[in-house]
């Protein structure tokens, strides 16, 4: 695969530059300011052990619905409310201070790490579907097909072939917070968010120019001939088949490619824009790989989550269409601009201490009810 795409970058130079400046303004216009305040407050707050507070607070929360220690209520709120991959970079984290079990740890990787409230309601919903209504339903089915698949893991038996140790639950662990001070913890904590970010750009960029080589050399369309087959019983059309090819790599290009296609039938066009973001495409996938490399998070696993998600995220966006949307999102509309400026049209970074925001409140509602459970 490599070499084919060194062959392609030599062959095609225009168009390897044309797809890697697309996926690098992508980056730095969107992904970074929408990212960047989230990684930072990661590190800042298993730094300065709130998660350890939490720990405590919350497990009479996290271990009866998710079977997870309370801890991992800061991971699944960041991840619910930030977007890929804060969910993955939590996990490592609190991993390698041993207050998550290898079980544990795979479990919670495989439901915190969604799309973020900007990119669903505010570029698809907006942006690419002219309606805000199209961006609410999306997010409805992403999120609680996720919070169901978290649940749905907590009966899962634990495997055999992870391996098993003693694990600290407690949160109780040494601090060196007054020997480092918060200057030191401050600047490693963006330091690492730094590091962290430009590897998803590198992520973004190699995709990008991944994705063109694959259109430009015909692999998508016959991948979506492939699954216009296999997909007769529903009639899938070649556009949304087309789409769902693209979204299989890359999930922006993916939704984008299916919107354009224009459908007469919207609910089809939001089944297959809800099974794209479920998957989440090969570049989010690789992203998440890369950040728990080293940690017993086995790929088959997380690709079997995705799977499920998507079934999970296709019932819900379709009960929910046919219960309250059907006349509501009776409209949508293509954007014609790049994909970087259409999510660029958005205050991203507005929206993502807005997001920030709503993550903290998630917090305070689930402490305050942790706080009536035991008394």
């Amino acid at each position: 695969m490599i070499v084919i795409l060194t062959v392609f970058m030599l062959i095609n130079p225009q168009e390897t530059v044309t797809a890697a400046s697309s996926g690098f303004h992508l980056w730095y216009a969107t992904v970074f300011p929408a990212l960047f305040p989230f990684f930072v407050a990661a590190e800042l707050l298993v730094s300065l052990r709130f998660v350890n507070i939490l720990g405590v607070w919350l497990e009479p929360i996290m271990r009866p619905i998710f079977n997870l220690p309370g801890c991992s209520s800061l991971v699944m709120v960041m991840g619910f409310t930030s977007g890929f991959p804060v969910g993955a970079l939590l996990t490592r984290k609190l991993y390698e201070q041993q207050m998550l079990t290898a079980d544990e740890a795979e479990r919670l990787v495989s439901f915190t790490n969604n799309s973020s409230p900007l990119f669903i309601v505010g570029a698809i919903g907006v942006g690419m579907f002219g309606n805000p209504a199209a961006g609410y339903l999306l997010a409805a089915g992403h999120y609680l097909s996720n919070l169901l698949l978290g649940f749905i893991w907590r009966f899962r038996p634990i495997s055999p072939s992870l391996p098993h140790r003693t694990d600290n639950h407690s949160g109780i662990q040494p601090t060196n917070t007054a020997v480092d001070g918060i200057g030191r913890i401050l600047g490693k904590s963006i330091n690492n968010a730094l590091n962290n970010i430009i590897a998803v750009g590198g992520f973004i960029v190699i995709f990008s120019v991944l994705t063109r080589m694959l259109s430009l050399w015909g692999f998508m369309d016959l991948m979506a001939a492939c699954l216009v087959k296999i997909f007769t019983c529903w009639h899938l059309s070649y556009p949304l088949a087309y789409g769902l090819s693209m979204g299989f790599f890359e999930i922006t290009l993916g939704s984008k490619a299916a919107i354009a296609a224009n459908s007469p039938e919207i609910l089809s066009t939001l089944l297959v824009v809800s099974s794209i973001l479920a998957f989440s495409g090969l570049s989010i996938i690789a992203q998440i790989m890369s950040i728990v490399a080293g940690m017993p998070i086995r790929l088959s696993f997380y690709i079997l989550a995705r799977i499920m998600q998507i079934l999970l995220s296709a019932l819900i966006t379709y009960s929910i269409y046919r219960l309250y949307l059907a006349h509501t999102v009776s409209t949508m509309g293509v954007a014609s601009l790049p994909v970087y400026k259409v999510l660029y049209s958005f205050n991203a970074w507005a929206l993502s201490l807005y997001s920030m925001l709503a993550g903290c409140i998630i917090i305070l509602f689930m402490l305050g009810v942790a706080w009536c459970k035991n008394h």
